[in-house]
């Protein structure tokens, strides 16, 4: 059931996402929950979009482990792009310049009660750029725009030399967005195909920061509604895919 939120959790919550232009309130669904889920939302193949996610790392996931993700994504249909992201980071310790630069967000993700402020940058990639990179036929860096790596090493003090890093992937994704009676936001559904064949379902709504403390109350209350654990299984599918890669090397 969705959890009562006191005055204080929301006066709580309102401080962790100071600063975002957006916040995604979402739940990686817990494993009993999945075709409950899908059943609930009554999302359909025919509605998704395929997408081949690729993320570089370390075997070690050095760079996970600092906050960084860089990846790339193959969209059916859509713009091709690849995004250098950090998390956590404080939204008034990013210049300006950069949240003035097209393809830069900063953005709060809530999973619980647990808020994670990131900051990212998008550029779109030519179609067979991200296949070519993957394939060995192209060098990792080209897929990083100068600007991208100006962010990258501004907010990354570590050693490092994007060319020497590990594709991992890509793992098979559908997305949708969808809309359903009685929920006012839009949601979006995300199943993730992992290489050692496990999956995982996250399902999530997007508003303005000033919107957050009522859309997460009102989310909770759908999902509970449709009787799914609003709370999820509390891991961002991120990391366990990232875990999943690493495995298979």
């Amino acid at each position: 059931m969705a959890t009562k939120v006191t005055e204080r959790k929301r006066k709580a919550f309102e401080s962790k996402i100071e600063g975002s232009k957006k916040v995604e309130i979402k739940i990686t669904v817990a494993k009993n929950d999945e075709l409950k889920a899908v059943e609930a939302l009554d999302v359909s193949r025919d509605d998704a979009a395929r997408r081949n996610i690729y993320f570089f790392d370390t075997p070690e996931l050095t760079l996970n482990k600092a906050g960084v993700v860089l990846r790339a994504r193959a969209i059916e249909d859509d713009d091709h792009d690849s995004v250098v992201k950090i998390r956590p980071v404080e939204p008034d310790k990013v210049d300006d310049d950069w949240k003035s630069t097209e393809g830069f967000k900063i953005e709060a993700d809530a999973v619980g009660d647990k808020v994670v402020m990131s900051a990212s940058f998008k550029v779109k990639q030519k179609k067979d750029a991200i296949a070519k990179v993957a394939d060995g036929k192209e060098k990792l860096s080209g897929l990083f725009s100068k600007k991208q790596k100006a962010f990258l090493a501004e907010f990354y003090e570590g050693p490092l030399e994007l060319d020497d890093l590990t594709v991992l992937g890509p793992v098979q994704t559908l997305r949708a967005d969808i809309e359903r009676p009685g929920m006012a936001y839009e949601i979006t559904t995300e199943y993730w195909k992992l290489p050692d064949d496990t999956h995982l379902l996250e399902v999530s709504i997007k508003c303005p920061p000033e919107e957050a403390v009522v859309a997460r109350e009102v989310f909770e209350a759908f999902l509970a509604g449709h009787g799914l654990d609003p709370h999820g299984a509390q891991a961002t599918k991120t990391k366990l895919a990232l875990d999943s890669l690493v495995e298979q090397l």
